[in-house]
Parts: C-alpha cells; sequence; structure tokens
C-alpha cells in the first residue's frame, strides 16, 4: 500500500490509523468519507447530520443492489435498509437528488436511527490523535474526553461540538485533504474494498459493486482533440501512430481514454484522459498502462494539450479540469513542461499504485 502525501503541517500518519485501529464496522470509512467529500465541496463546519446522509449515500448502492455484508452488527445496513422499504428509492439513485432528499426527509423512525450514529463514530475516528490520553479509560467516559481535547488540540482532523452536532474541520487539515482530494480518494476507496472483501470473502469484484455505473459525456474532450489535431498533428499515445482519418480507418474512430479507469478515479478530468484510437481502447478496457512505457507520453500530449488551451481564450475554462494537479502553481500564467510533466507524475503514480492493489490489471499494446 502506497503512501499519503506527506505534510509537515500535520500527522498524515494518523490517517492510516484512523482507518485501521478497531475497524470492525463500517462506520468510521464511510463517516471519514462523507467528511472528505464536504471537505471537498469547500465545507469546514459540517453538522452531523449531514455526514450522516452522506453515509446513507454512499452505501446506498453496495448494499440496496447487492447487498453487501457490511457486518453483523453494522447500524448502517439497518438504517439503509429501513430507508429503502420505506421509501423504495432505486438503487441506482443520483447523489446530488439523494441527498437533497434525505436533508429534508422528517421521519422520526429514520431520524432516531440517524441519531444513534452519532453517539459513536464522530468521537472513535479522531481518537488516535489522542491514544495516550485515552489509555485505559472506560468507553463511557471517552467521548467527553475526546470532545475536549479535540477542541484545545489544532493537530486533529476536526473539533467536536456535541452541543450543536457539528465538528469544525482545522485549517490544516482543510488544505491537506483539499490539496490531496484525488490520492486521499483513491487510499479511501482501497481501505473501504479492503474492508468490504473481508465481509463478503465469495463475492467477485467488490470495486464495480461501490457505485451505480454513471453514463460520461466525454463530448468537450473530444472536440478539444479534435481541434487540435486540425493544427498541428497528434499522435496516440500507445500506438505511435497519428490520429488521422487514414489511421481512423485502420484502428478506429478517435475515442477518449482514462489513463487511470474510470471506474477507479470516477470523474472525467481532463488531466486523466489522452486521445485514442477505438480499437486501442477497447483493448484497454478498465486495465491500468505500462507506466514505464506510456507516463512520458502521457505527460507530454497532457502538456500539449494545457499549452493549447492556455493560448485559445474560448477554452480558457478547462483550465479548471488541472486545478487539482498542483495548487501551489498558478496555471493560468503557464509553467514549464517538466514542472508540468512532475504534476501530472504525482497525480497519476500514486493513483496507479492504489488501483493496482485493488487487483486492477495492467494492459500494454503487445
Amino acid at each position: 500500500m502506497i503512501a499519503l502525501p506527506k505534510c509537515p503541517d500535520i500527522n498524515s500518519n494518523v490517517l492510516e490509523r484512523m482507518l485501521t485501529d478497531g475497524l470492525t464496522t463500517s462506520y468510521k470509512l464511510f463517516w471519514f468519507l462523507g467528511v472528505f467529500k464536504e471537505v471537498v465541496s469547500g465545507e469546514k463546519v459540517i453538522p452531523f447530520r449531514r455526514v450522516v446522509c452522506r453515509m446513507i449515500s454512499d452505501s446506498w448502492y453496495p448494499l440496496v443492489e447487492y447487498h453487501l455484508n457490511f457486518g453483523v452488527v453494522d447500524k448502517l445496513y439497518d438504517l439503509v435498509m429501513l430507508i429503502h422499504r420505506k421509501y423504495k428509492i432505486e438503487s441506482s439513485v443520483r447523489e446530488s437528488g439523494f441527498l437533497e432528499f434525505l436533508e429534508n426527509l422528517e421521519d422520526p423512525e429514520v431520524e432516531k436511527c440517524i441519531s444513534d450514529l452519532y453517539k459513536m463514530v464522530p468521537y472513535r475516528l479522531v481518537s488516535p490523535f489522542f491514544a495516550e490520553a485515552l489509555a485505559g479509560l472506560k468507553d463511557y467516559k471517552k467521548n467527553f474526553l475526546i470532545e475536549s481535547l479535540s477542541q484545545s488540540n489544532s493537530d486533529v482532523l476536526y473539533r467536536i461540538d456535541s452541543k450543536n452536532n457539528t465538528i469544525s474541520v482545522n485549517e490544516q487539515w482543510f488544505e491537506y485533504l483539499r490539496a490531496n482530494q484525488n490520492i486521499v480518494y483513491g487510499w479511501i476507496k482501497y481501505k473501504l474494498i479492503y474492508f468490504l472483501q473481508s465481509r463478503n470473502p465469495n463475492v467477485p469484484a467488490i470495486p464495480y459493486k461501490l457505485s451505480a455505473p454513471i453514463k460520461r459525456d466525454l463530448s468537450a474532450a473530444r472536440k478539444l482533440w479534435q481541434s487540435m489535431s486540425q493544427q498541428s498533428p497528434l499522435c496516440d499515445i500507445y500506438t505511435g501512430a497519428e490520429l488521422n482519418p487514414e489511421n481512423y480507418g485502420k484502428y478506429g474512430n478517435l475515442s477518449i481514454d482514462h489513463f487511470i479507469p474510470w471506474s477507479f478515479v470516477m470523474h472525467d478530468e481532463l488531466w486523466n484522459l489522452t486521445p485514442t484510437f477505438a480499437t486501442v481502447n477497447s483493448s484497454k478496457n478498465n486495465k491500468l498502462p505500462v507506466l514505464d512505457r506510456y507516463l512520458d507520453n502521457f505527460c507530454k500530449i497532457q502538456y500539449e494539450t494545457y499549452r493549447f488551451i492556455l493560448g485559445n481564450s474560448k477554452m480558457k475554462k478547462q483550465l479548471e479540469n488541472y486545478i487539482h494537479l498542483s495548487r501551489s502553481i498558478d496555471l493560468s500564467k503557464g509553467i514549464n513542461r517538466q514542472d508540468f510533466s512532475n504534476s501530472i507524475k504525482s497525480a497519476v503514480t500514486p493513483l496507479f499504485q492504489i488501483a493496482y492493489n485493488q487487483g486492477y490489471g495492467i494492459w500494454n499494446t503487445d
């Protein structure tokens, strides 16, 4: 398992302990995923209830569609099944609409189950920050001490306010999670898949059972690379063949590939896409590329794409696709090839390793 990015302002090793120590139920995983998604959305002060709504939404598809086992005493399963039985919501419901439904739901039976999840998980997730102070303490005394310590310690992930049922994410953790969100998200998925595989040893393809398939729109990326190819030759990074009408006849039409598979990254941001041929894309399918062979070519076409966007005022909005690569570099002013390539490699390499550890196969053109 690849290590999380280091940062002088926070102890990233604590994250590993947060989702390893005493992990017997799914609560910590889904609570942290909920907090993480709120942080990525720009929220620092987060209601307990909002995080639990995220937990329900994120666990909905694997539970309702595949009835995965979360553990005998896992109350999240009971909560999800209660809502499913009462409201008959389909397994593939869209996240945004479902979250709105949950936020506005007024159901005393459901509300009691939601509030039951407030009792332990917000506190237990951050307990590794206070391991020494909590040593030997009885469980019923821990919540009060954890809350008190969280309010006086800026190194902890978040401060707990049980009076208002909120958490407040500390600034250095807020910045760390946002700056490294692609790697952290991959790491969370790795932890979640490992947990579910241990609870469902006879269920195949767990990584593909975490979220509903989404119809993706890659038309903007397709138009972008079509425009580029009309101005200067553009080559497929896998075969080396130029992307032109003659080769489309040999290898299939222009197709957009996710360098790291979409089923792993779960987004269509431009920095993980590359133009290729339809037959090549079909062959690669849901596999990982050989980095030693293809990563430099990928960085090259990404930099050419970035420079093309930078020089075209009508496409400047596309620069937002690269914002997660490096928050320390102003991409709108232009950076050199080496710095840009380093940013791409810093994003891609750890994701590749995590995906490989999850069981994604390796592909090449041989």
